[in-house]
């Protein structure tokens, strides 16, 4: 038996759902690898912020106090600002350089992250966050406190990711944009 021309085909209508089927899978795929992207950025600032706790709850244990790497929660540490530019964690030429190695965090590759660290002693404030929403610390501090602020500019927009971890958290990292 011969089959006619017209049944041999795919009809328009039949090739156009395929393609929107394809379109509908692309997106999901991109939203996917995207979500992992982001996860994947912050697991590399939360790894080293968890150094960086680690090393000042042993610094406490030694000298009763943390130690203040930074000024402000705004002088950052490997570089002065998240351009989104990785960067080997020993900076030698930074102004707080001896204090940073003081804490022995150890990086197992480039960071494209910023940090801060400021401590204090019981009856001082803590800093505000350059963070849209601020974090209502504990006042008046009865305990040595350390705040842990991480900064990123993965798309080099200007608009920055930012981490932020205390001593009075316990153990919650406070995050925002992490879609940047």
């Amino acid at each position: 038996m011969c089959r006619s021309r017209r049944d041999r085909g795919f009809t328009l209508v039949e090739l156009l759902a395929v393609v929107a089927i394809i379109g509908v899978l692309a997106v999901l795929a991109v939203a996917g690898f995207r979500k992992y992207m982001n996860s994947a950025r912050t697991g590399d600032a939360k790894s080293i912020i968890a150094g960086i706790r680690v090393a000042e709850e042993s610094y406490r244990a030694e000298t009763l106090s943390y130690l203040s790497c930074s000024t402000t929660l705004e002088q950052y540490y490997p570089a002065t600002k998240p351009d989104g530019k990785k960067r080997h964690w020993v900076q030698k030429t930074h102004a707080r350089f001896d204090d940073w190695m003081t804490l022995n965090v150890v990086t197992d590759s480039p960071t494209a992250f910023v940090f801060a660290v400021n401590a204090g002693g019981p009856g001082t404030a803590p800093p505000a966050p350059s963070t849209s929403s601020k974090p209502t610390w504990p006042s008046p501090t009865t305990e040595p406190w350390y705040v842990i602020q991480a900064a990123g500019d993965s798309d080099q927009d200007g608009k920055t990711f930012a981490l932020l971890v205390s001593s009075s958290f316990n153990g919650e990292i406070y995050v925002e944009n992490d879609a940047e």
